[in-house]
This record gives structure tokens, sequence and C-alpha cells, in this order.
């Protein structure tokens, strides 16, 4: 590539970024200790283990472990008995995070019928997690 073409699309390009970097980020914003960012944090890791879990057992047409990574994050497991970080939170907000849970067990329950509808229910599930990312972003409490 030419040195001169490289250098003006860098110049082009930066102020650009510099925009983007800047754009004010309108999501509502969630308050939260420290203790419950982390506890969130790693529940929606365990969201994303689960669908790398499942998109695995997929590959390898292993329905047994997309039943059993689906379970392992839906309502089971004292989910939704109201002592978890959610109770903290704006409704519609623990009504997404509950919702999540249940397309996991609704995701375990189509694969118990075989592959087809699992990669649906991903999908499904998938737009759940988008949704709430568009919607919220945690704070840290002063």
């Amino acid at each position: 590539m030419n040195i001169k073409v490289a250098a003006i699309s860098t110049l082009i390009a930066f102020p650009l970024l510099n925009v983007s970097a800047q754009a004010e980020d309108d999501r509502e914003a969630l308050p939260v200790t420290a203790a419950q960012k982390t506890q969130m944090l790693g529940e929606m890791r365990g969201f994303l283990e689960a669908v790398q879990d499942i998109v695995l057992a997929m590959a390898e047409n292993d329905m047994p472990s997309v039943i059993e990574a689906a379970k392992s994050m839906g309502m089971g497991r004292n989910r939704g008995t109201g002592q978890g970080v959610g109770r903290y939170m704006p409704m519609e907000f623990r009504q997404m995070g509950r919702g999540t849970h249940v397309a996991f067990d609704e995701l375990a329950q189509a694969a118990e019928f075989g592959p087809e509808g699992v990669l649906e229910e991903l999908g499904v599930l998938m737009s759940n997690c988008n949704g709430c990312h568009a919607t919220y972003r945690l704070v840290l409490r002063p």
C-alpha cells in the first residue's frame, strides 16, 4: 500500500474513531455495588459458556450435552426465588433476566426432540441477551 494512501486513510479514520469513542452511552444505568457487578458479570459469563457448550455439542450432534448445557443456566438451581441480585434491579431488567433463564429451559426442551428447532431457540435466547445489553449498562455506586 502506498504510504501516502495509508497516511491519508489514517487521518480520515482517526477523527471518526474519536467521535464514536466520545458518543454518549444512552443505555439505562443500573447502579450496583462492586460485589453485585462481579456476581452479574459472572452470571453473564455463565450464559456465554453455556452457549459455547451448546454450539460445540450441536456440531457433534450431541443432544444430551446440549440439554445439560442449556439446563445449567435454566430456571433450576434456585433461580427466580427473589434472593439474587435481581431483587435490586428494575422490574423490566428482572423480566429480561428471567426470560433468559426460561429461554435456556426452552432450548433444552427443544433439544429433547432432536436438533431441529435448537438453533431457532438459540437465536431467541441470543436476541434476549442482545436486547438486555442494548438497554442496560452497569455503573458502580459511589
